[in-house]
Order: C-alpha cells, then sequence, then structure tokens
C-alpha cells in the first residue's frame, strides 16, 4: 500500500509542477516579446526568433548591430538583459548570474510542458507562438 501511495503523491506533485512550468513558459514568451519587437515565433531547435512571415527577427539595432543577437542572447546570463523587460516577468531571478534564457527553456520542458509543432515560413518544427 505504501508504494501505491508514493506513486500517488508522486503523480500529484508532477501535475503541480507542470502547471507552474505553463506559467513560467508564458514569462519565457512575455520575455522574447519584449526583447523583439517584431517577433511572432521562437524556433525551439535552432533558438531561433522569427517574423510572421518566418524570417528572422533581430530586435532593435545600435549602430547597424542587433542588440540580441537570437545565435547569442539565450547563453547570456539573465542580469545581462534588459530590467524593464525581463523584471515584470520573471521578478527576482532577472538579476541572475547563473540562469539563462536556454536554462529556463529546459527547466520547462523538463517539467513536461509539451511544446507544439507549428510551420515557421515553409518548415514543420517545434515552436512557440510568441504572441
Amino acid at each position: 500500500m505504501e508504494t501505491a501511495d508514493a506513486i500517488t503523491e508522486m503523480d500529484a506533485a508532477r501535475k503541480v509542477l507542470t502547471e507552474k512550468a505553463d506559467g513560467a513558459l508564458e514569462a519565457f514568451c512575455a520575455v522574447l516579446a519584449g526583447l523583439y519587437p517584431d517577433a511572432k515565433y521562437f524556433r525551439v531547435d535552432t533558438r531561433g526568433v522569427f517574423d510572421a512571415n518566418g524570417r528572422p527577427a533581430e530586435g532593435p539595432y545600435r549602430r547597424g548591430e542587433s542588440r540580441y543577437p537570437s545565435r547569442l542572447i539565450f547563453d547570456w546570463p539573465l542580469d545581462r538583459l534588459p530590467k524593464r523587460v525581463t523584471r515584470p516577468h520573471l521578478g527576482e531571478h532577472a538579476d541572475s548570474r547563473k540562469r539563462t534564457l536556454n536554462g529556463l527553456l529546459r527547466q520547462i520542458e523538463r517539467a513536461g510542458v509539451e511544446i507544439p509543432y507549428g510551420s515557421v515560413g515553409r518548415y514543420y518544427v517545434r515552436r512557440l507562438a510568441i504572441r
């Protein structure tokens, strides 16, 4: 009987964790939407951010270069990102020097949240709509 109770408790904990992870996924999408104002989708496998036409979205520019290049930004510590974007969605974690957007997404996926498949341009891939 004790084994069955332990399994029931584990299933209940997993359910609660999945519900919380859904909120974390929404926060992740909100941060991306703040960093890339013209972006519509996030492609999980390439860590690419794309507009509605399937073209890469690079966000705001400074001196001719993207301020948040998608090939790099997911490995930056969260404290390097603008606080006006991260703090409303991530709270105290926005000041973390160890956490990254890649790490957050990995934790969300491990919690059991399924990222849907959809098309970006002509490709059918795992992607998130961030708007």
